[in-house]
């Protein structure tokens, strides 16, 4: 869903407008694809523990996705799945599953199934944390090259930080992320908009004074 735009946004250019509007649907198209590539990606690692709306329904938790974002992400997921390549390797990996064991059938057995339990619990939590952070990543990653973009299109309108305040603000950034998008944006601008100082040449130094001769000896009487 489109954000409001700001004020200073309908001054401009009808052609500009029109480019920030196509930017801007773009940058969502990128960012509904990053989450279905790694929803599935999900899927793919707890396939030998859970089915595939279990998994989805763990990303969802854990990247606190909304119902609209929700919907997007596990339409594109569903459809990825008719590839029969994308539908082979789920398969592939769902034959490495956890079956039954008859081994826990018995009271010691009984415990070591809790235990087993408690360990998987605890690695699931693992996987689920430092998935969490490639994923942040990557939709960093993502916003980072479409917010460049957008400063490209104001260039001649507005300053670079209003670009990406723009694109922070009509993309709905949280605030933790949104820091972050920020300052990789600013960084990789202030290559560009900073004076360079590296290569130049400073004010010529000045030559030193010509060398006297040294005084001959005088004779020995």
């Amino acid at each position: 869903m489109p954000s409001p735009n700001p004020l200073w946004l309908h001054r401009l250019p009808d052609d500009v407008r029109r480019r920030v509007e196509l930017a801007e649907a773009k940058a969502r198209e990128a960012i509904a694809e990053t989450h279905a590539t790694q929803a599935l990606e999900l899927v793919s690692i707890l396939a030998p523990r859970m089915p595939f709306d279990e998994a989805i329904e763990r990303y969802v938790e854990i990247m606190s996705l909304s119902t609209e974002e929700e919907e997007i992400m596990r339409t594109r997921a569903l459809s990825a799945l008719s590839d029969p390549q994308v539908g082979a390797d789920l398969a592939r990996e769902r034959h490495r599953g956890w079956g039954f064991d008859w081994r826990y059938a018995t009271p010691v057995g009984a415990l070591r199934f809790i235990r087993r339990q408690l360990r998987r619990n605890a690695e699931e939590d693992l996987w689920m944390e430092l998935f969490a952070a490639r994923t942040w990543e990557a939709l960093i990653r993502t916003h980072f090259k479409h917010a460049l973009h957008l400063v490209e299109i104001l260039e001649d309108h507005a300053p670079p930080t209003q670009g990406v305040s723009l694109y922070i603000a009509q993309l709905a950034i949280t605030p933790a992320r949104a820091s972050s998008v920020y300052q990789r944006v600013l960084a990789r601008l202030a290559e560009q908009y900073l004076p360079r100082l590296t290569g130049r040449e400073g004010p010529p130094a000045p030559e030193p004074p010509p060398s006297r001769p040294a005084p001959r000896a005088g004779r020995r009487g």
